[in-house]
Order: C-alpha cells, then sequence, then structure tokens
C-alpha cells in the first residue's frame, strides 16, 4: 500500500472512532433536539419574570447631607413596606424635578417632595398628599438667605453682583422666594448677581457661605436651626438678611399606581409613626417631630410667587 493510500485510511479510521465515541450517543440529532412549533407552552409567571413588580418604591430628594439621612429615609420606607405587605425599593435622585417626573410617569409609588416641588406640581391629579412633616413643632418654614458674619452685605440690594448658591430651581426657601425679591425690583438672576450656582443640597449651600465659596445663599430655616442645635460654631459663622414667608414644610405624596386603600394604610401609618418607639431615631436623624394630616393651604404663599412669575413671562 503506497503512503498516499495509508493516509487515507488512517484518516477514515479517525473518523468512524470520533463518530462511534462521540459522548456515547449517535451522531445525527435526537428528536428532542428539533423545535416543535406547533407545541405551545405556557408563558412564565409574572412574579417570574419581575420580581419586583410589587416592590414600594420610595423616591427621596434630601435637602440634608445624603450620607447623614438615607439611613433614616430607608427606616421610614421599610417601615411603610410592612404596612402594605410590600418590599420596598429606596429610590434617590439629585434634583426635585427628577422626582416629581419621576413619581408623575409611575416610576415611583410615592415620594418625599419638598414644599416647592408640591406647590409647582399638586395642580396634577396624579399626586395626592398623604402628610406633611411637622419640625421642631411647627409645620411650616421659612428662607433664609444668609452671609458669612463678617460681610459687608445687609440686605438684598447689596447682592448686587455677587456670587450666590442657590439650592435647587423648584426649591422654596433655596430659589424662589429670592427670585421673587428680585423679580418685585425689576431683576432677575442673570441680570442681578454676578454668578450663581446651584449645590442641590441645602447643607452645601449653608457650607459654601461659611467657607466664603459663595456670597450669599437662600437657605431653608430648618437647616439653620439644625446647626444651631448640634454645630452652634457653624451657625455663628453666618448671618441672616433676609426671610421668606413663612410655607409648609415638604409632604409625603403618592402616585397614581397606589391604590385607595393602600394610600389610607399608608396616611396612617404616617400619622401614627411618631407612637412607634422603634421609628424614633429616625424621625430625629431627619429632625422631624411627626407626621401631621395635610394642609395644602399653607402652601399658598408659594403659589402666589409662582402665578407672579407665569403673569411675568
Amino acid at each position: 500500500m503506497n503512503r498516499k493510500a495509508c493516509l487515507c485510511v488512517c484518516l477514515l479510521l479517525i473518523v468512524l472512532v470520533t463518530v462511534c465515541g462521540f459522548t456515547g450517543r449517535s451522531f445525527f440529532l435526537s428528536k428532542s433536539k428539533f423545535i416543535n412549533f406547533e407545541k405551545l407552552e405556557a408563558p412564565p409567571a409574572i412574579a417570574a419574570v419581575n420580581a419586583d413588580s410589587q416592590a414600594l418604591r420610595v423616591a427621596i430628594s434630601s435637602v440634608l447631607l445624603p450620607q447623614e439621612t438615607v439611613v433614616h429615609y430607608r427606616s421610614i420606607a421599610n417601615f411603610l413596606g410592612l404596612q402594605v405587605d410590600r418590599p420596598v425599593m429606596l429610590i434617590q435622585r439629585k434634583s426635585y424635578a427628577e422626582i416629581a417626573l419621576l413619581l408623575l410617569n409611575g416610576g415611583a409609588d410615592i415620594a418625599f417632595f419638598s414644599s416647592g416641588e408640591y406647590a409647582n406640581y399638586s395642580g396634577f391629579d396624579e399626586i395626592e398628599m398623604l402628610a406633611a412633616q411637622q419640625r421642631m413643632g411647627l409645620p411650616y418654614h421659612q428662607g433664609y438667605i444668609i452671609v458669612a458674619k463678617d460681610s459687608e452685605i445687609n440686605g438684598i440690594d447689596d447682592l448686587k453682583g455677587k456670587t450666590v448658591a442657590f439650592t435647587d430651581p423648584l426649591s422654596y426657601s433655596g430659589y424662589t422666594f429670592l427670585v421673587h425679591m428680585l423679580r418685585q425690583r425689576n431683576q432677575t438672576p442673570e441680570t442681578f448677581f454676578g454668578r450663581y450656582i446651584y449645590t442641590y443640597s441645602h447643607d452645601n449651600s449653608f457650607r459654601a457661605v461659611v467657607n466664603k465659596v459663595v456670597d450669599a445663599a437662600p437657605v431653608t430655616s430648618l437647616v439653620y436651626d439644625r446647626a444651631k442645635q448640634k454645630q452652634p460654631e457653624l451657625a455663628a459663622e453666618v448671618r441672616i438678611i433676609a426671610f421668606s414667608p413663612p410655607a409648609g414644610t415638604g409632604p409625603v405624596v403618592a402616585g397614581k399606581s397606589v391604590s385607595q386603600g393602600q394610600r389610607e394604610t399608608l396616611r396612617k401609618a404616617l400619622l401614627t409613626m411618631h407612637e412607634n418607639r422603634t421609628m424614633l431615631p429616625a424621625l430625629q436623624g431627619l429632625s422631624i417631630d411627626r407626621f401631621v394630616p395635610p394642609q395644602p393651604e399653607l402652601c399658598e404663599p408659594i403659589r402666589r410667587m409662582l402665578r407672579e412669575k407665569r403673569e411675568h413671562l
């Protein structure tokens, strides 16, 4: 047998051994390897497809430093989830607008709103106030315009050409009331200030003034009063040069995805939360005395400013 014939025989033997030894199975596909398009299978259960679809989605945009408050918000969210027998998903966003749009578009079930945020979006039927916050004995707060203690700025007119830190475009105490005061002078932030920034945190705005990163900032009275209680040396570094009219504190609101029955359960849970000893650390950590029944009329000063803004457009 010549060399070429030997090579062919060897190759044939290799193929036969491979076929016969193919994991002990036939070389050809078994019937189970074919797809039978006439056989219908039941679709997987909805719960298996999206196990998180039943989670209570709680949205927050913290006006205090996130690392200090997220743990307390999570405790409250978990408590509310237990009341309606649902797991909880805590959602945090940077701005008030992101939280509001999340709720309106069905991406969240309940949210912690700021008062300015609520005044801007309370006209939507999809949003219902469940409860408001009572802080330091009051169901309302004010905006303070603060400057450094040794600053030569003594009033609004002295802010001409200065640098200002706003909190958020939807914040009443951190934006709206100061812009309203400028409007009364036929001015805007663009025409009046030398520069302005957004910090998306009242604490950040407060510290920007303390550290003289900016000349002034409008902040909520809640942050200033909290600093006086817990960090008096920090509060002593600033002066208040103007106040806003009082307005309601930020409410807890529900979106259209929450049934009426669960809304009532959540409302009751919020209004009685302060009676539960295990929830006191979370409430105290957020400087909340208790949740109180909704008082939408407390947001009327903000709505009035927003109406005047629209009339001047």
